[in-house]
């Protein structure tokens, strides 16, 4: 096993895995990403926050010498580092999401593709197969009927209020879609959200600028009038960003439209509900729906509510406004915070075996 080999094991120990694929694909990305010495290094990391004494133990390295190949490796985007903390803590990251999100503005068209390849040979599969998606849908805030009881981690605009610090970012996706020719006109600068802990990685490495929570609210609003999918965390409280998602160039639709996993991402706990009696047939609604849910037939729509991800997208486009958002009868409670998220992923990964 070389050295490339040993760290694609440790990163797929993780909870979200990256796997092992037949053209190996995932040992080029590596290899591209840091040096053999640098892999030797980070195989000393963990899925833990740890200070630069506890790895300099388990590594044999002087702190001295460890410190600058450690800062290397979180400036390639291949370890983590909690910036925040009174001092520097690091650790291993999944490479979806984790690796290829830290690869913005550094990818050429030839690294696109080898993600990609990644993605489609087994990595997209492998992670969205779990029964407990790492992300959920967050409906759009103008779509949820204000007589409904809305719960804090529900709404969009309070996972931005919740975050010591918010940054926006390009879209990473529709970006690296532009690349290999594969690009859609959704927007893409200012749509990304990272909340605290990745926010202030993002601001400190030059992934993205620090910004007001109105500014990103603004971005909120800028995302849903575009027609993009807001998709945060699968936490109650603690997640690390807001996603602005489309159906064709995102990582994370993409596991819905063109992996075919209706669970990829969480659903909310909204479904569509439409008057086909009212509806005058214009297709607005169906142009907007990044997941294929509604149909156009004859002289009305007709809603696939299997397919339904409760984004209210199709809500806030209605120009009758006959469809609304309804609670499902089946509501999920999302895993408290990211350590209880990594636990019930972990339980789904034993179970698929």
């Amino acid at each position: 096993m070389n050295i490339y080999e040993k760290f694609k094991e440790k990163l797929d120990s993780l909870p979200i895995p990256s796997p092992k694929t037949e053209s190996r694909v995932e040992l080029e990305i590596f290899k591209r990403l840091m040096s053999p010495e640098e892999a030797e290094v980070a195989c000393n990391l963990s899925g833990q926050p740890e200070d630069l004494k506890t790895i300099s133990q388990r590594s044999g390295m002087e702190v001295e010498k460890l410190a600058p190949v450690l800062e290397e490796l979180v400036r390639k985007g291949v370890i983590f580092e909690v910036v925040f903390a009174p001092e520097p803590l690091y650790c291993l990251v999944p490479v979806m999401p984790g690796v290829y999100e830290f690869q913005l503005n550094r990818l050429s068209p030839e690294m696109v593709n080898l993600f990609e390849k990644y993605y489609d040979e087994k990595q997209g599969e492998a992670v969205f197969s779990n029964k407990t998606p790492f992300m959920r849908v967050v409906p759009v805030n103008k779509s949820i009927p204000a007589e409904l009881n809305i719960l804090t981690y529900e709404e969009a605009y309070n996972l931005i209020d919740e975050s010591p610090t918010v940054c926006l970012a390009t879209c990473l996706c529709r970006t690296n879609k532009e690349l290999i020719g594969e690009g859609c006109t959704f927007p893409k600068d200012d749509i990304c959200i990272p909340l605290t802990p990745w926010a202030e990685y993002y601001i400190k490495y030059g992934l993205g600028r620090k910004a007001s929570k109105e500014e990103a609210k603004n971005a909120l609003r800028r995302a849903a009038e575009a027609g993009l999918v807001h998709c945060a965390m699968n936490v109650q409280k603690g997640g690390i960003g807001i996603c602005n998602c489309c159906g064709c160039c995102c990582a994370i639709l993409r596991g819905v439209t063109q992996l075919k996993i209706p669970t990829a991402v969480a659903k909310s706990n909204f479904v569509a509900e439409l008057s086909e009696d009212e509806c005058t047939g214009c297709g607005d609604c169906v142009d907007r729906c990044q997941v294929q849910a509604l149909e156009l037939t004859d002289s009305t729509v007709a809603l696939k509510e299997e397919r339904c991800i409760g984004c209210g997208l199709c809500v806030t486009t209605c120009p009758a406004e006959v469809i609304t958002l309804k609670r499902r009868q089946e509501e999920i409670v999302p895993p408290n915070d990211i350590n209880d998220l990594m636990v019930a992923i972990q339980k789904g990964r034993e179970v698929q075996g």
